[in-house]
């Protein structure tokens, strides 16, 4: 055993062509009853994949295939014949990686997203290349799966209703990080000509009327036309995609309908903190939901010091970010968490009890959602109300599709 890519064929060996522009590669790859190993460094155009055996050495050459393919329909039709139902991949977590893992998952025993900050392996290595890379990833999977210890935590797959809603975050984002950008830029034209307007007082409706009227100075009054007129655009883009992100919603009503019953929190907040999640069996307790939330700092303990370090990189914080903008509301509505706030910010950091807060909150609707109860703090005819207009707006959504 352990036949190189020049050897000929063996009876757990099977040779593949491939036919390339100017060449033809012959690969030997495994008959489909023998366990097969495979490390993928992905990236946007083309993958490199590292082929081992299960009997071919830990280490060195012998048994060992790489080869390089371009990530378009001919390339992963090409890589699928070197598949069989007893390969397992390890492929490391890029934005390229959720399309790719769908493409093969259906031809192979087991493909296994590797997150980024746990592959430190790779950075350490003498030299980076993408052959390199993927060695490294496909000596990692076949000593997890032969040994069966977790060398690394798989990323959870999310189904593709989960991956497109986190898309269009992504781009809710973006959106918001612009309006930023913009009234920041507003704000600092109107310093340079000494008008001392807060950021409260620039941005209602009723002020941006009366800032575009100005016209004592015509190159100022060009570039607040000009922003207000960019902000205006993009605020409209944001409120077409809030209602995309609705829509796309619709399957996880359920979820929706538990989260929305906490005073404060939004049908939209609850979409976003459903997308994060996927699904809430995936954690087995409320510290690891809100440390995968980014609510959660890590502590380390040494003899008499204690040392509070950074929040789980691992995470997704969009619903950190939205629920941190509604935090007042939460606030508003409960006077338990009210009193608890208050008394702590006394002799500690504001941000740091707010922190404490969201995770408080995280916590709750960990239990809510894993007991599929609503919030013991209810205001039944606002949660009501709150799920019409829902419904309402999704009955619209859908006469608007058929109608289009």
């Amino acid at each position: 055993m352990g036949a190189g890519p020049s050897d000929v064929s063996t009876p757990h060996r099977r040779m593949v062509t491939i036919p390339e522009f100017n060449r033809t590669v012959k690969l030997f790859f495994l008959t489909e009853d023998f366990m097969q190993f495979i490390g993928v460094d992905l990236h946007t155009n083309k993958f490199t994949c590292c082929y081992r055996d299960e009997e071919s050495p830990a280490e060195g050459k012998r048994g060992k295939t790489t080869e390089t393919f371009e990530l378009t329909s001919y390339g992963m039709a090409q890589f699928s014949k070197t598949l069989t139902p007893e390969t397992y991949v390890l492929v490391e977590a890029t934005i390229t990686t959720f399309c790719f893992v769908r493409l093969i998952q259906p031809l192979i025993k087991e493909v296994l997203v590797a997150n980024t900050y746990e592959l430190k392996q790779i950075s350490l290595a003498r030299k980076n290349t993408d052959k390199v890379d993927a060695d490294i990833l496909c000596r990692i999977i076949k000593m997890q799966v032969l040994s069966g210890e977790k060398a690394v935590s798989p990323v959870t797959i999310p189904p593709l209703e989960i991956q497109e809603l986190r898309g269009l975050f992504t781009d809710y984002r973006l959106l918001k990080k612009q309006t930023t950008q913009i009234k920041n830029r507003i704000h600092s034209v109107l310093k340079e000509k000494l008008y001392g307007f807060t950021q409260e007082e620039i941005f209602d409706q009723k002020s941006r009327r009366k800032l575009r009227e100005m016209k004592e100075d015509p190159v100022l009054s060009f570039q607040l036309d000009l922003h207000f007129t960019h902000l205006e655009q993009v605020e409209r883009l944001i409120g077409t995609l809030e209602e995309k992100i609705k829509e796309r919603a619709e399957p996880f009503m359920r979820e929706i309908e538990i989260l929305t019953s906490m005073k404060g929190v939004s049908v939209f907040i609850a979409i976003a903190i459903i997308a994060d999640i996927i699904k809430v069996d995936r954690f087995k307790n409320s510290k690891a939901f809100t440390s995968y939330l980014r609510s959660a700092p890590r502590v380390s303990n040494s003899n008499t010091s204690v040392s509070v370090q950074g929040t789980n990189k691992k995470g997704r914080k969009t619903s950190a970010t939205l629920l941190t903008q509604s935090l007042n509301h939460v606030l508003d509505a409960s006077e338990k968490l009210n009193c608890w706030y208050t008394r702590l910010t006394k002799y500690k950091k504001k941000g740091l009890v707010r922190t404490g807060l969201r995770r408080r909150v995280f916590a709750e609707m960990y239990q809510m959602l894993k007991k599929e109860e609503y919030h013991y703090g209810r205001e039944i005819q606002k949660h009501e109300a709150k799920m019409r207009q829902y419904r309402i707006f999704l009955k619209k959504r859908k006469i608007l599709l058929e109608m289009a």
